[in-house]
């Protein structure tokens, strides 16, 4: 993502521009130029399943609210099979980790979840196309049932390093907690040399 700026770089918040949120069952397509930044072997990769697109090739997130994921693993590679992901962001998943743990989606890798231990449903995960090379990056310690679950992986393209962070809010959550939660992770993740997209289900009406 190629962005150059005059003003001096801030720690940002919540309320920051810097931070792409996205509170929607919808693809997001980030402007990262992945042709030019992975290895030869990967990229061969993405020559194949871009083959129609002759220029740049697109960082892709899927996001879904998916509810009792274990039985719509199926369903959902359907819906993938015509239209090729980087990145699935996928909340309220409803399992424990050892259930999610033992999810198979072809050719994606689990990378960061979280799950519930008190209540039932809820849940976040990140499952990163295994051409990819990823780390996850545990918040755990500041996720709270209901309130804020949230998980995150980091993923580097040469110079370019991504933070990824998928999160989900129940309706009956606390907002004021997952405001101040959502900053107190934010904060802790921010350096000069990484970029955040943040994707989930935060259930609130913005209408409001």
């Amino acid at each position: 993502m190629n962005r150059t700026s005059t003003r001096i770089k801030k720690t940002p918040s919540t309320k920051s521009n810097d931070f792409f949120l996205v509170n929607a069952d919808l693809n997001v397509v980030v402007d990262i130029n992945i042709r030019q930044l992975c290895t030869e072997k990967k990229t061969r990769h993405f020559h194949k399943v871009n083959q129609l697109n002759k220029g740049t090739v697109y960082f892709k997130i899927f996001h879904q609210n998916t509810g009792r994921l274990r039985k719509k693993t199926k369903e959902l590679l359907s819906h993938l099979h015509s239209n090729f992901h980087h990145v699935l962001c996928l909340t309220e998943h409803h399992l424990k980790c050892l259930q999610l743990e033992k999810v198979h989606i072809e050719n994606y890798n689990l990378g960061g979840h979280y799950c519930r231990q008190l209540c039932e449903k809820g849940g976040a995960a990140i499952f990163v196309h295994n051409s990819l090379s990823f780390s996850n990056i545990d918040i755990a310690q500041h996720c709270k049932e209901q309130d804020i679950e949230m998980c995150a992986v980091k993923l580097s393209f040469g110079t370019t390093n991504i933070c990824v962070l998928t999160l989900y809010r129940a309706p009956s959550g606390y907002f004021g907690s997952f405001l101040l939660k959502l900053d107190t992770i934010l904060q802790s993740l921010y350096t000069l040399w990484l970029q955040f997209i943040i994707c989930g289900d935060i259930n609130i009406n913005y209408l409001n």
